[in-house]
């Protein structure tokens, strides 16, 4: 079915030299010895560690005035608040942006400032422009703090500089060249960064401008950060940032805060949700992908509007959750014309899968994602416009950044990681690039996608005692996996599809479901055959993140 291979972490734990180990810390930290031995795969091989991933705090929170340039910004924040100067925060249209943006808009408000916050429209663009500064001077702000943006925004700061008007840019993305020219850059990822942590995301870095502020006005911090905690731990799940350190801290106690008491906002959206229990998966695979889908297909101010509002009624909150479903049918539409375009023109026997065509910019990751997932390939969907999102394959060491720099001449622009990358092409030259792409291409080696999981674990002998260990290492995403488990050998005797266009797969092992999303095509496949599957455990059901026949 797929072509992926799939392998037990090596050595096992009855072969690790470290079992004795393992085994002890299982014993002594009450957890499954198979989950001990997860931890320990991840670096947390010592008593000190694993207390630290349990029983994370604010005590493992850095100070926030360790940031290059925070003094200064706070101190330019306290003077416009005491001069009653208009403050505009900038922010961007994804959830990491939209959240950032509420998080410091509600925290300014607390504290009294004249304040208010602009997202772009995805089709203006990522980041501050000289032409929203331009707009933003006429209506007499003094103060512009961008959130989630700016590190590179050369020609709004020049801007800025002739309007008079002062910047503070905060924002987590590799710094590209020359730093801004502007009051304060409070970036981790700074070449001459002063902070210990470099991986927090566009709601972590505002967090911990808002912690500045509020310390340097003497306020209890630690009392009153629950709701900024909240939207900061949204922000740094939904925006793929690694787990670990401070991030891994702002998320236990945020996941812990919106478990026991949500804010209201958030607590009325669990509940249209039918959320009972809010993890990462919450949060990666619902309440993130709702954030994301306004700024995909319509305006992410609605958004921060509505995270903003206390008020906030349930039927706005259901016409937030709306968009969501508009880019699922958008994404199921455009997909398949994409799949039409891969079998009419048999793409898939290319080394990187391009299709080119009338595909909404906002979605084209999302289209390029499961290209990838479906075909265990390189993809590239390309906009009529010219934009394109490219996704590498999980579980390769392809990489789509140096893939894309051997033929960056084609480009206007472009960037990305090993991944995933993006770009801006004259469509003139893009029957050029794809053959240019292949031969590219050619050079990284392309390898059979390899999946590792955890052990063997039938889902009929599962434990549900399992589940509890699990939560009690949550969060997981970049940096700490969630394992994966393998089936072991068995035979489906009936399955269902479901969703729109019949997209996803379920199938019954014993009393317990097993959910496989976006493989609805296998159905027929795979009855009374000899099965295995890779899965992972969610709070309330298995999910099949891989299915082939076993020899």
């Amino acid at each position: 079915m797929h072509d992926s291979k799939w392998y037990p972490h090596q050595p096992t734990i009855e072969n690790h030299p470290q079992k004795n180990w393992i085994y002890y810390l299982s014993r002594r930290f009450i957890i499954d010895p198979n989950l001990m031995f997860w931890l320990f795969l991840q670096g947390y091989n010592t008593e000190h560690k694993i207390e630290n991933l349990f029983f994370p705090s604010t005590e493992s929170f850095h100070d926030p005035f360790l940031l290059n340039d925070m003094e200064v910004a706070v101190t330019r924040i306290l003077k416009a608040i005491h001069n009653n100067e208009k403050i505009m925060i900038f922010g961007d249209y994804d959830a990491d942006g939209i959240t950032s943006t509420t998080l410091l808009y509600k925290g300014l408000k607390e504290v009294n400032s004249n304040v208010n916050f602009r997202l772009p429209l995805r089709e203006e663009g990522y980041g501050i422009s000289a032409a929203a500064v331009e707009q933003i001077a006429a209506q007499d702000f003094g103060l512009i703090i961008t959130v989630d943006n700016g590190s590179s925004a050369h020609p709004a700061m020049k801007k800025a500089k002739e309007k008079g008007i002062d910047i503070i840019v905060t924002d987590h993305h590799d710094i590209l060249g020359e730093y801004p020219d502007c009051l304060a850059f409070i970036n981790p990822k700074r070449q001459d960064s002063t902070y210990p942590f470099n991986d927090l995301c566009g709601a972590g870095v505002a967090l911990k401008l808002m912690e500045a502020i509020f310390k340097t006005l003497k306020r209890n911090w630690y009392y009153e950060m629950g709701d900024y905690i909240e939207l900061a731990t949204i922000g740094t799940i939904a925006d793929l940032v690694s787990l670990t350190n401070e991030n891994r801290a702002i998320c236990h106690v945020g996941l812990k805060k919106m478990n026991m008491s949500p804010q209201s906002i958030l607590q009325r959206m669990f509940q249209v949700l039918k959320l009972s229990y809010i993890d990462s998966s919450s949060i990666g695979f619902q309440i993130g992908p709702i954030l994301n889908s306004v700024g995909r297909v319509d305006n992410p101010n609605i958004a921060v509007s509505i995270l903003c509002n206390s008020q906030t009624s349930e039927n706005e909150i259901r016409n937030l959750i709306a968009y969501n479903q508009k880019r699922k049918d958008m994404t199921i539409e455009q997909y398949m014309n994409a799949e039409k375009q891969i079998i009419e023109y048999q793409l898939n026997k290319e080394q990187v899968i391009v299709v080119y065509g009338d595909f909404n910019k906002g979605i084209i990751g999302i289209i390029a994602s499961r290209i990838s997932e479906k075909y265990k390939k390189p993809s590239i969907v390309i906009s009529s416009c010219g934009t394109a999102s490219c996704r590498g394959v999980n579980g390769t060491d392809f990489s789509m950044i140096n893939t894309l720099t051997r033929c960056s001449h084609f480009f206007d622009k472009y960037g990305g990681h090993k991944a995933a990358a993006g770009f801006s092409i004259n469509p003139e030259v893009i029957d050029s690039f794809k053959i240019a792409v292949q031969h590219s291409a050619e050079k990284e080696g392309l390898k059979i996608p390899v999946k590792q999981f955890l052990c063997l674990l039938p889902i009929s002998t599962y434990n549900h005692e399992f589940t509890k260990d699990l939560q009690a290492i949550e969060p997981f995403g970049m940096g700490f996996p969630k394992p994966l488990f393998y089936s072991g050998r068995l035979k489906i005797t009936s399955a269902q599809t479901f969703g729109q266009n019949n997209a996803h797969l379920s199938f019954a092992i014993g009393k317990n479901r097993v959910f496989a999303f976006s493989k609805g095509e296998y159905a027929n496949r795979i009855i009374n055959k000899e099965m295995g599957f890779l899965y992972s455990v969610q709070n309330n059901y298995f999910s099949a993140e891989d299915i082939k026949y076993i020899n």
